[in-house]
């Protein structure tokens, strides 16, 4: 009895010390692989639908008068920033199947570069383009939800799925003034995919999003994102009549994953649901 009981403890003290090492491991500076994501195998690219037909001629390449220096010359001092190995892995093709593998939580495999393999230059030239890539609302935005991830770190006591750092940054193509190229920043909460060809730009899939949308304490504490959008959100349903919002509301709670449009689903056919803005009303 004796030696059983000795064996079943032995079990569990090595079960104990796995679950430490685990749960308490560091960051690993180049990429976390997960199985959701790193063995699926990419069907041909469709696009999203409405009814698994395909609608052509619904953009056009035309020149757009906006000029895309300032996101070619923020790309290229980015590049010239890293370290060959680090060039080495955050430049794709610019038609690399890296554009689909985006992931916006935070179990994924990352590609690319990370902010916690970088220095404080380099951080800061990712930065920089997004700063030249979106507007300042967008890159202010992208910024404070990469801080709300430092706070959500801290409440679940966990930065190594969460923080500030868990962000990669990866480059398609050369930056050029007349070639395609392009460049993905992604993480939890936060993705940005970044086409351009001339003077046109190309930004979905993007999502911004973050829970919490607001810190009460720690490193950012005062943060908060998204709250003129929640305001307007909730000055648009509460202005719908009735039957509007019996309509415009498809479903009053999420019944298990109902996500559209996430990782994984860029082929989905989201069919056409809700209120049509035909039958809105001016006042709104």
């Amino acid at each position: 009895m004796r030696t059983i009981v000795g064996i079943l403890l032995g079990l569990i003290l090595v079960l104990a010390l796995l679950f430490v090492a685990a749960r308490y491991r560091p960051v690993e500076t180049s990429r976390v692989v997960w199985p959701l994501v790193e063995n699926f195998a990419l069907d041909e690219f469709v696009g999203i639908t409405v009814d698994g037909v395909v609608r052509t001629g619904l953009f056009e390449i035309a020149p757009t008068g906006v000029s895309t220096e300032p996101v070619r010359l923020a790309a290229e001092r980015l590049l010239a920033s890293l370290s060959p190995e680090q060039r080495d892995k955050v430049q794709f093709a610019v038609d690399d199947d890296e554009w689909r593998r985006w992931a916006n939580i935070h179990i994924s495999t990352r590609q690319g570069v990370g902010f916690a393999e970088m220095d404080e230059a380099q951080q800061a030239a990712v930065w920089a383009l997004l700063e030249a890539g979106m507007s300042q609302k967008g890159a202010t935005l992208a910024r404070d939800i990469t801080r709300l991830e430092e706070h959500l770190a801290e409440l679940m006591d966990d930065h190594y799925q969460y923080g500030e750092h868990r962000y990669w940054i990866t480059v398609m193509g050369e930056p050029s003034s007349t070639e395609p190229w392009g460049w993905q920043f992604e993480g939890h909460h936060l993705i940005v995919n970044y086409f351009v060809l001339g003077d046109q730009v190309v930004m979905t899939p993007t999502f911004m999003g973050s829970e919490p949308v607001r810190a009460e304490s720690g490193k950012y504490q005062g943060t908060e994102v998204l709250q003129a959008e929640e305001a307007l959100g909730l000055a648009l349903i509460r202005g719908l009549t009735e039957s509007q919002r019996e309509r415009a509301i498809v479903s009053a709670d999420k019944p298990g994953n109902n996500n559209y449009g996430e990782l994984l689903s860029d082929n989905v056919i989201v069919p056409v649901e809700g209120l049509p803005l035909a039958d809105l009303t001016g006042e709104l």
